[in-house]
């Protein structure tokens, strides 16, 4: 196996400067023929024997026809499994609020603003273990490593239940942190792996709103918990301990299912036959960034690290995920202090999964349908806006609507993973952006129940004024983030054009794991 140092890369091809004098050399000279060792996976698919493609049936079929049926093959396979661990996911992240007002701070004899850090701490185990997570990524078959961190964090979940002091539960929820640290990296990179840019977005959207899915029925399971047992004082357990549970061991089976499978990428897909994954690489030819490659390059971190998309992306997951809190671990804490009770919580939070599953799949499905993501993005987050308004200057029934209204901002998130899997080539750089993106994500949640202190209960007025703030700062962002799109793509148009006849294209270009920057023929999607 080469190590880092022994890897002879190729050399790099030359980025895409407009500003560069020798035009006639840009696009027509890229460097020696690239073997598919130190190419794209792809390249191994369009290598396979044609024979095998011509013995299959139904190969007189319209390409187009093929490609619908292949495409459903692909959802019916790949999506259900990536829908099911990611709506684990959020449902065990969102298990401290449910746990939060169901006696785990009375039993674990919390005090002050001790279930703040214990909210925190997840993520600064998820931030110490985003760079060791990356690397592992690309050394390990993608599937199976993932599978593996499921099965621990269910593990660990379950051990929650035996928290009974502040400092183990700091221990178990910092460990828990870095089992799900590979979790969204990991889904992005499966999602470009598997679907064309024009399809990416919906199948975001509606992984995505798996979030919203486990809202929903967090909530009724947490509430039917609370009325059986939540009740009972002879029962052995308490409700939260149930909850913990039940989730731990489900995601731990749910993990090793996932691990035997779960491709690890279109190549060892057992569900598709040789000809389906040539017809596969052929599909992803036009996304200009092919299937992935296990090859780690540096000269496409430090370009990752220069990339104004890189920081604009990654402020929008930082700002956005600040209010995180109102929907995972503040959100029961939140509405009681509105005047509900405990009990009338765990229901009255699952409308704001409800609104979130709405305003996902349906605005993704119009930005797939317009092909115009950023636009429906930030029209999606005008009624979030009037949400926090709401929140911050309302009691009861219109706060708890504006609480409802905030689910719209996941729409950005979508929008913004997206965006990573389609506006981001090269498998090292994509891979660099979303853990840069992960911190982001990190620091922002690290931040969030810190902004809920005790001393501003029950209405905590100043994290309200901060959401109403940031959800402004978000929308801005995603309107530069458009404008630097378009501007980069009219740039490229222009350039082509003035070349002429002189602007050549290397065959397989699509699949030598160039970056969006090293290749001329990438578009930025919108």
């Amino acid at each position: 196996m080469e190590t880092l140092t022994d890897q002879k890369e190729r050399p790099p091809a030359q980025p895409y400067p407009l500003e560069t004098k020798n035009e006639a050399t840009v696009a027509t000279t890229r460097g020696p023929a690239i073997t598919p060792s130190v190419g794209d996976g792809a390249l191994q698919l369009l290598n396979a024997s044609t024979s095998a493609e011509n013995s299959e049936p139904g190969t007189d079929d319209p390409s187009a026809v093929k490609e619908r049926r292949l495409l459903r093959k692909i959802d019916l396979y790949i999506m259900p499994l990536i829908c099911i661990v990611y709506f684990l996911q959020y449902l065990d992240k969102i298990a401290i609020s449910y746990a939060s007002v169901m006696g785990l701070r009375q039993s674990a004899h919390l005090h002050g603003n001790q279930f703040n850090w214990v909210s925190s701490i997840f993520f600064f185990g998820q931030l110490a273990f985003e760079f060791p997570t990356i690397r592992l990524m690309q050394a390990f078959p993608l599937a199976r490593y993932v599978a593996v961190n499921v099965i621990i964090w269910g593990g660990l979940l379950s051990c929650m239940a035996a928290c009974k002091s502040f400092a183990s539960l700091m221990v178990c929820r910092a460990l828990l942190g870095c089992a799900e640290a590979a979790i969204v990296p990991a889904w992005v990179v499966f999602t470009s792996q598997w679907y064309r840019k024009e399809e990416q977005a919906f199948r975001v959207g509606i992984w995505f709103s798996m979030c919203g899915f486990a809202q929903m029925f967090g909530g009724y399971i947490a509430y039917g918990i609370a009325i059986h047992l939540g009740r009972d004082p002879h029962a052995a357990l308490r409700g939260w301990q149930v909850i913990f549970l039940v989730l731990g061991l489900l995601t731990a089976v749910i993990g090793i299912i996932f691990f035997f499978i779960l491709p690890n990428s279109p190549l060892s897909a057992g569900f598709l036959s040789p000809a389906e994954k040539r017809l596969h690489a052929e599909r992803l030819r036009e996304n200009e960034q092919g299937i992935g490659s296990n090859i780690f390059k540096r000269a496409q971190v430090y370009e990752a690290l220069k990339d104004p998309n890189t920081w604009l992306y990654s402020f929008w997951v930082f700002a956005a995920n600040i209010p995180n809190s109102i929907a995972t671990s503040f959100g029961n804490i939140l509405v009681t202090g509105m005047g509900y009770t405990s009990t009338e919580s765990l229901l009255l939070v699952t409308p704001l999964g409800a609104y979130e599953v709405v305003a996902l799949i349906g605005l993704t499905y119009l930005s797939m349908r317009t092909n115009q993501r950023l636009l429906w993005c930030m029209i999606g987050h005008v009624p979030s806006f009037v949400g926090a308004i709401l929140m911050a200057t309302t009691n009861k029934a219109p706060a708890l609507v504006g609480y409802y209204l905030s689910g719209g901002i996941p729409i950005g998130w979508t929008t913004i993973l997206g965006l990573t899997s389609t506006n981001i080539a090269g498998s090292t750089k994509k891979i660099t952006v979303a853990c840069i993106q992960t911190i982001a994500y990190t620091v922002g949640n690290i931040i969030s129940p810190q902004t809920f202190q005790a001393k501003d209960g029950p209405r905590y007025l100043p994290a309200k004024i901060s959401i109403v703030i940031l959800y402004f700062l978000i929308t801005v962002d995603l309107g530069l983030i458009r404008w630097l799109a378009v501007r980069e793509n009219r740039k490229r148009d222009l350039r082509k054009q003035e070349l002429g006849d002189a602007y050549t294209v290397e065959e397989n270009h699509e699949f030598l794991d160039l970056t969006d920057r090293e290749n001329p023929e990438f578009r930025y999607v919108l």
